[in-house]
């Protein structure tokens, strides 16, 4: 609900920051501009209020102790115009430690005019970034850090990573940096003041919170668009110094080396507790070595189209990877974006920029870090040693019912999952073949068979998809792409184009399908939900647990092209007490009901009181589709 809100501000920003950029500039730094003002007015007020009262009142103990109270809470406002940033994590690089580093840092930065670099850091983050650190507050003095993160530089070549400080320096080249830095300091500004009054002086929240409840969407809507417009105005200056097709195949490298790293590093690394109770003593330098490992095509090409599918949204001010990928000159469906992915993989072995560009690391640089993530990491790898062993008693539960009569399709299904857990895929592949011996019929060991024998390089693993997705549809785009990534490794472009094809039009339907479920027109269809009585009571019985719910319909929304059930729960909310307010509470009442209606079939779950009159209007009259009401509430209420 209230990502919608930030979308429905940003996106008319969208458009008139496109169609008047120096306009848009000019009301940024207006709105921006208010918030000082406001600071500056509530100071004035109050130390007025202290004048005032200083020069018609007698000067006593007692008016001295209320004066200290206005005068406290202008203290306060003053002490947070005083921005403090602190200095970014790491350990400072010097330059005979990292002589083409800081070669490259000179380069970059002369070609883009961008400001002087103080101080350099290497960090153990996948991220490289320009933190700018203001040594007189709200009036500047910047001292500028430079972070680089170790994982980053692994996993890029030098051409690539020249790529993302061209990036980095483009945020702060010429005037762009300057205007950028004084809105992110406005925002830290007012971060401080809300964290400083809430945490030492509560009681003068109220000078605060109802100018912040106002003003804080326009400020984070207006500086979104414009940090938005800065991504992509850096993606250019990116493109500029180390060439379009580097620039892009560095877009694609970070996405793939982020997703190895959780789908397949990590999950490998923390296999290792099956045997060893304690952690090991070198996480960071074990993570290094998963990042420097190839990636695979099948592997790079299903991260990448799964990739292309994201849309941009507004949880973040970079854009999606296709959106940024069409800025720099790729359209998502030309014959240039699919060139990509053979430029990535021709790539893979080049030498790291943390080779190239790294003479020495700091003293103690990566032991400090190896002691630092083991400790973060100890829980984790202890409860994965505790699952382990409770997995290999369940494994041996289970070995032992076998003994004494065979296992159902469900108990043989659960040992090739624990096999997995404890083994590795590979293992579980004669298991796998016996449960489909007794149940040919099992998707989701038609479907794992086919994953693991692919893997293997066996083609036999195509039948098994095939028929895992003649079982269930709903996996025809993820086997679709298996297959298409196989056949691309043992050299069949075309076969591997084919089932490329053939996930695209998959995906196209879903992503069509999902947008008429979850938007509602005046000319939706509504059918009677088609419960049967027993199950809609148990359902009904929830209902009547979740607080502030008034009333709720079910129903069934007709979608085209598709032949599953598709359901939408309607609810409309009664006046409640909740954190403080006696008023209604749909983003609470939802949560609730998302947590607790375990019973309730897959669907979508809307708020009537904060949607269009008609959807309401069109819902109750479809037959049976109320299916719960307060017994005091009116319907009428949801206008």
């Amino acid at each position: 609900m209230e990502e919608n809100k930030l979308a429905a501000r940003i996106r008319p920003l969208e458009t008139f920051a496109a169609k008047k950029p120096s306009l848009y500039r000019c009301c940024v730094a207006l709105v921006a501009a208010l918030g000082y003002l406001y600071l500056l007015t509530v100071v004035l007020l109050l130390l007025a209020v202290v004048a005032v009262s200083l020069y018609y009142g007698h000067i006593n103990y007692l008016m001295i102790k209320v004066l200290w109270i206005p005068l406290v809470l202008a203290g306060l406002v003053l002490r947070s115009l005083w921005v403090t940033i602190p200095v970014p994590d790491g350990k400072e690089l010097h330059r005979e430690q990292a002589p083409p580093l800081f070669a490259l840092i000179d380069e970059v930065r002369e070609a883009l005019s961008g400001p002087k670099v103080h101080h350099v850091f290497v960090s153990d983050e996948f991220n490289a970034s320009i933190v700018q650190i203001p040594s007189l507050g709200m009036f500047g003095w910047l001292s500028n850090y430079l972070v680089v993160g170790l994982p980053l530089l692994t996993a890029l070549s030098p051409k690539e990573f020249h790529a993302v400080l061209a990036h980095e320096f483009g945020h702060l080249s010429g005037r762009h940096g300057r205007f950028s830095g004084w809105i992110y300091r406005v925002r830290q500004t007012w971060i401080q003041i809300l964290t400083q009054v809430r945490e030492e002086r509560s009681y003068a929240s109220f000078l605060f919170e109802p100018f912040l409840k106002w003003y804080a969407p326009y400020l984070n809507a207006y500086s979104f668009v414009l940090a938005r417009a800065q991504e992509r105005e850096a993606d250019s200056y990116s493109v500029d110094l180390a060439g379009k097709n580097v620039a892009a195949i560095t877009l694609i490298r970070m996405m793939a080396k982020e997703r190895g790293l959780m789908e397949d590093f990590w999950p490998n690394f923390f296999r290792q507790s099956r045997e060893q109770a304690q952690a090991p003593k070198d996480p960071f330098v074990q993570m290094l070595s998963g990042l420097d490992q190839s990636i695979g095509q099948a592997k790079a090409q299903r991260w990448f189209l799964q990739a292309l599918r994201v849309p941009t949204g507004y949880d973040d001010t970079h854009p999606a990877l296709a959106d940024r990928l069409a800025a720099i000159g790729f359209a998502r469906d030309s014959p240039e974006m699919l060139l990509l992915l053979d430029s990535f993989v021709e790539a893979e072995d080049q030498e790291s920029a943390a080779t190239y560009y790294l003479k020495e690391l700091p003293e103690d640089f990566l032991p400090g870090l190896n002691r630092l993530w083991r400790e973060r990491i100890v829980k984790s790898w202890h409860e994965c040693h505790e699952q382990s062993k409770t997995s290999e008693r369940r494994l041996a539960e289970l070995d032992g019912q076998a003994a004494l009569q065979p296992l159902t399709s469900e108990q043989q299904w659960e040992r090739v999952a624990i096999l997995s857990q404890l083994r590795d895929r590979a293992a579980t592949v004669p298991e796998i073949k016996k449960l489909l011996t007794d149940d040919p019929k099992h998707g989701r060991a038609n479907f794992a068979l086919g994953v693991v024998l692919l893997e293997q390089g066996d083609a036999t693993g195509v039948e098994y998809l095939e028929k895992a997705m003649e079982l269930s549809p709903d996996v025809t785009g993820e086997a679709c792409e298996m297959i298409s990534g196989f056949y691309l490794e043992q050299g069949d472009k075309n076969l591997a184009e084919v089932f490329r094809s053939r996930a695209d039009q998959v995906y196209e339907q879903e992503q069509k399908r999902q947008e008429q479920l979850l938007n509602f027109t005046p000319k939706d269809r509504f059918e009677p939900h088609g419960l049967d009585e027993e199950l809609l009571k148990d359902i009904q019985n929830q209902l009547a647990t979740v607080r502030g719910l008034g009333a709720a319909y079910l129903v069934r929304k007709v979608i085209e092209a598709s032949d599953e059930p598709i359901y939408v729960l309607g609810i409309l909310c009664d006046f409640t007490w909740q954190n403080g307010r006696n008023e209604k509470h749909p983003g609470l009442v939802m949560e609730e009901l998302v947590a607790k209606a375990s019973l309730l079939p897959p669907g979508v779950f809307v708020a009537l009181d904060v949607q269009p009159a008609f959807l309401s209007d069109n819902m109750s009259k479809v037959a049976g589709a109320q299916i719960f009401a307060l017994p005091d509430f009116g319907v009428t209420q949801r206008y």
